[in-house]
């Protein structure tokens, strides 16, 4: 639906040259959440699914950590505004939250794939400016609140906050 973006796969080369060898990855055509999950959107699914909540989420599924932002097992607080990217989380417990869903969590070369693409074009990894961008956001500090998700332009395939605002489990 329109939660999710339709990228039309294709060959892609990773910038990690051991991952695809030279001759590059086939990328099948494959969806794209629009935008990452928010706090609310995981406190809907750990309120369906309380074996993720964080006082009963087994530690081989999560580090002690895990959504410790939160104000509580079931409560966001003011360090976990609902409409921010839900962080401090495990892959198991972002996996199950694909799965209730429908969907699965993108492979690593889907995510680079769709990862390279800006606003108006699929691959832009060989402008300086794009990369300078996106080095730009890894170099900052991580000690600030987290701006609400959305509001970066989408990339060409509808895709938003690829970059510079979290990292992401594929």
């Amino acid at each position: 639906g329109a939660r999710y973006a339709g990228l039309p796969g294709g060959l892609f080369k990773s910038a990690l040259a051991y991952e695809d060898a030279k001759q590059g990855t086939r990328i099948a055509p494959f969806a794209l959440m629009r935008k990452p999950v928010t706090n609310a959107e995981f406190l809907a699914f750990v309120q369906r699914n309380p074996q993720w909540r964080r006082d009963r989420v087994p530690g081989v599924f999560a580090e002690t950590r895990y959504l410790s932002h939160w104000a509580g097992a079931e409560a966001l607080g003011a360090a976990a505004l609902p409409d921010r990217p839900v962080v401090w989380m495990s892959w198991f417990a972002a996996s199950a939250y694909c799965e209730s869903v429908g969907a699965r969590l993108p492979t690593w070369n889907e995510w680079e794939y769709a990862a390279a693409a800006d606003e108006t074009r699929r691959d832009a990894r060989n402008d300086p400016v794009w990369r300078e961008r996106i080095l730009r956001w890894y170099a900052r500090p991580s000690n600030s609140a987290l701006p609400r998700v959305g509001l970066q332009s989408p990339n060409t395939y509808g895709v938003q906050d690829l970059h510079g605002l979290v990292w992401e489990w594929t």
